[in-house]
């Protein structure tokens, strides 16, 4: 077993006065399951562990209609008393059934000492297929992710490492011993990715031979899930956009034929829309905003990233890419650094799926592009993926140059800096981050 980053959040979450019934969402094998699994046994007495993916649970809660009727099934026939303050209820894959949906609603109004935990991958699809209503204002929403490179440190030992990254400020020098072996374990974790099954595997063995047969089984798993929340007609627009993807990771992308593919652009779209809703692929909007808020472009090309670059690496085979590289941006293009910084921004968002962009400015008025962009506490942060001096950010300098209130980061493999850059004939600040403190770039912002 491993640390979770939101294993911290459910344990703040277990003391909240007013608390709400907590609804995780992610995708399919991001360890939503192993998260309340592991809280479970280390804050409460008892667990009540329902999957309504298992026909026997299904057949007992799909009818359910009160929380009094809940709690006697429970009682008589899985033989588990429900006590508030010590027992964690834990409804897993709730789409399954509305009834139960509904329920939590009243779980909040009559036992708000009960702690209430239910977890749906397929959850947005299903509201939006079969037109689920969530009670609003009575639940809590929590996003789970696959592990951010911090999470993989500590999952292969390296928690002295992790500490040390943690703490380190902009004032301290790194040592560059230091310096070179987390860019080395930061390239393991872009060549493994961040999926929790794949990360145990190789904690245990350090080898990344055993892990191409779990790739495909999980891919097939996603393929499989396609005929749960779509008509038959559909089907084979998903499966083309969740086959295609990890080519076009970390690219701008087009819907009419994508992929190689002869579909046309309304196809795609409404594909990559629900694929969107699973979680399995994002879709990041460009923005031209110089002032918030920041508002989409809808009819730019959106740059795609998938859920993790492990899959990324195993559909393009090139695993063996990583044992001979010096520079990230040197792989595949650069469009491996992109996904898996994007990746582990993403995975920031813990209570709602961040709003992240990438910034192009009009080209009336010449190119510029930085490759994401989001708002974060009034300013606006434009973050370059990029190797090299600073003298070669044109991109991000034409965006500090137009974009009130910008705020300047690189994240390169070079050393944790601040840098002076002549913007428009004044100063500005550019904060340097190495990759492997991507999971602090609001830290050294703020």
């Amino acid at each position: 077993m491993f640390n979770r980053d939101i294993l911290e959040y459910l344990a703040e979450w277990k003391l909240k006065s007013g608390r709400k019934p907590l609804v995780l969402r992610g995708a399919r094998q991001v360890g939503k399951t192993y998260a309340v699994t592991a809280f479970a046994g280390q804050h409460f007495e008892n667990f009540v562990d329902i999957n309504l993916e298992k026909a026997e649970h299904y057949e007992m809660f799909s009818e359910v209609k009160s929380v009094e009727e809940f709690e006697k099934i429970v009682d008589i026939v899985l033989g588990q008393k429900i006590v508030p303050g010590r027992t964690l209820v834990f409804i897993d894959e709730i789409q399954n059934t509305p009834n139960l949906v509904s329920l939590l609603r009243f779980f909040y109004e009559e036992k708000p000492d009960l702690h209430v935990i239910a977890a749906g991958s397929l959850l947005e699809v299903k509201i939006k297929k079969e037109g689920l209503s969530m009670p609003v204002g009575r639940v809590e929403y929590v996003y789970v992710y696959p592990l951010t490179f911090f999470e993989f440190l500590g999952a292969v030992g390296e928690e002295k490492l992790l500490d040390f990254l943690k703490k380190v400020t902009l004032k301290e020098k790194i040592p560059e011993a230091l310096h070179k072996r987390a860019l080395k374990l930061f390239y393991e974790y872009a060549m493994v990715g961040g999926m929790p099954e794949i990360v145990s595997m190789y904690a245990e063995k350090k080898s990344q031979q055993d892990l191409n047969t779990t790739y495909a089984s999980l891919l097939t798993a996603y393929s499989e899930d396609v005929y749960k929340y779509s008509k038959s007609a559909q089907v084979k627009y998903l499966r083309h956009v969740l086959e295609q993807s990890p080519y076009s990771a970390g690219e701008r992308i087009t819907y009419e034929k994508f992929g190689d593919g002869n579909f046309r652009s309304r196809e795609m779209s409404e594909a990559f829309d629900v694929l969107e809703k699973t979680m399995i692929v994002q879709q990041i909007n460009a923005t031209k905003s110089l002032n918030l808020p920041l508002v989409g472009q809808k009819k730019r090309a959106k740059k795609l990233l998938f859920l993790d670059s492990g899959f990324i690496n195993f559909k393009n085979n090139i695993q063996s890419e990583y044992l001979k590289i010096n520079d990230l941006n040197d792989l595949y293009r650069g469009k491996i650094a992109e996904q898996i910084v994007g990746q582990n921004i993403i995975a920031s968002g813990l209570h709602s799926e961040l709003d992240l962009f990438y910034w192009a400015k009009e080209k009336t008025n010449g190119s510029a592009e930085v490759d994401f962009c989001l708002a974060h506490q009034g300013k606006i942060l434009g973050i370059e993926v990029k190797s090299g001096s600073s003298a070669r950010l044109k991109s991000l300098l034409s965006f500090a140059d137009s974009v009130e209130n910008s705020k300047l980061i690189r994240i390169y493999g070079g050393q944790l800096q601040e840098d002076s850059v002549l913007v428009a004939g004044k100063k500005r600040k550019l904060i340097s981050l190495p990759f492997y403190l991507v999971n602090r770039s609001f830290d050294f912002i703020d």
